[in-house]
């Protein structure tokens, strides 16, 4: 067994309503002066109500920033940076998906030690705690809030920036499911394939995995499996909901220690240059991510495809190609796409295959992917995945 440090720095709270708990919650952080970060629509449709009225009850009236993009950048960072400045604010709440709790990291990196942000960019380049910090997840799919990485565009070089320290890990997240009972089936069904490729390419994360992280990766697969498709088609059953809460939650544990690979840095690559969302772009490589890495994988695919009960052999050439067929027939069962063409990415010429798959093999993902990942083999994915 190799040797192996597992990480779960934020305290995780779930229940039906917890968001109201979250003044208390701050309070006992010692927060004084919370600074609200979420989106205008779940602004708009009072989504956020439960909780700004136990902030506003405990803490008087809370400076809000409501403008966040679907796919954050830096200059969304500074805008919000400085509105968190100029409210004196000692504390953030994030309250949304993905890209709002990635910007309330980043922000929170500028509230807490100034200077340039992009001089705070890479892996560990965060050595002290920051001020605190609560997220109330609204997808389930991310698991933004337990990772210690967030995701910031930056749209002159075409690239996704990647903020990595223990540091940006939330101090508590409350999982309350009431607060997802109105997100479109598309969307959850976008958002959940991105926690179930979460899961699966944790699992073959072998050299920074360990027994913690696969175990909680493979309980994630096996709810996602089991409750996406009721989530998707009813959005009203809140017992769907809370389990899709649960295991993107667990599978966000998970590749936080043990890392992703080749279809994260694929759907990164993609996804600055075309605005495509993250959950599709990963649920079109996912299939092809792991057919290339099968040669080196296939072992723990077919384990992982035996614990799910898709595989009764013990022919692990069989169980991955089971594990794949299933992952491509769950993309059919959400009505999902599952050629790149569809979600508007361009046919590309041979120059932007090369600085395209160039940004993919430098993304910081491919470290932790099994098998090395060259440009030519990016392009051959692209190819097949178009």
């Amino acid at each position: 067994m190799n040797p192996f440090i597992f990480n779960c720095p934020t305290k995780v709270c779930f229940a039906e309503g917890s968001s109201s708990s979250v003044a208390e919650h701050l309070a006992d952080l010692g927060a004084k002066s919370p600074f609200l970060i979420t989106d205008e629509f779940l602004l708009k449709n009072n989504i956020i109500a439960p909780a700004l009225s136990a902030l506003e009850e405990r803490f008087g009236k809370v400076s809000i920033y409501s403008d966040v993009p679907p796919d954050s950048d830096l200059e969304c960072i500074n805008k919000v940076a400085k509105n968190a400045k100029d409210a004196g604010a000692d504390s953030i709440v994030a309250i949304g998906g993905g890209s709002v709790i990635d910007t309330a990291k980043v922000v929170n990196i500028c509230l807490t030690l100034g200077g340039d942000i992009l001089s705070h960019q890479g892996l560990n380049a965060i050595e002290t705690k920051l001020f605190p910090l609560i997220v109330i997840p609204t997808t389930a799919g991310t698991g933004s809030e337990v990772s210690y990485v967030a995701m910031i565009k930056h749209h002159v070089e075409k690239r996704k920036i990647v903020f990595g320290s223990k540091f940006l890990a939330p101090d508590i997240a409350l999982l309350d499911p009431m607060m997802q009972l109105t997100l479109p089936a598309k969307l959850t069904a976008a958002t959940g394939m991105d926690a179930l490729t979460h899961a699966i390419e944790s699992v073959v994360c072998e050299i920074t995995g360990s027994s913690f992280s696969d175990a909680l990766a493979t309980e994630a697969a096996r709810m996602i499996f089991k409750w996406l498709p009721v989530a998707t088609a009813d959005g009203g059953d809140l017992e769907a909901r809370s389990n899709m809460l649960v295991a993107s939650c667990m599978a966000g544990s998970a590749f936080s220690n043990a890392g992703v690979g080749i279809v994260h840095a694929l759907a990164h690559s993609t996804g600055a240059r075309f605005n495509t969302h993250h959950g599709l772009t990963n649920a079109i490589f996912l299939p092809h991510g792991m057919r290339f890495n099968q040669s080196v994988a296939q072992a723990k695919y077919a384990q992982l495809s035996r614990q799910l009960g898709f595989s009764k052999t013990l022919d692990d050439n069989e169980g991955t190609a089971t594990l794949i067929d299933s992952v491509e027939n769950l993309l059919k069962q959400l009505n999902l796409p599952s050629r790149l063409e569809l979600i508007g990415v361009p046919k590309l010429n041979e120059s932007e295959l090369q600085q395209w798959a160039n940004d993919a093999v430098d993304d910081p993902s491919t470290m932790f992917n099994p098998k090395e990942l060259t440009v030519q083999d990016a392009i051959e994915i692209y190819k097949r995945a178009y």
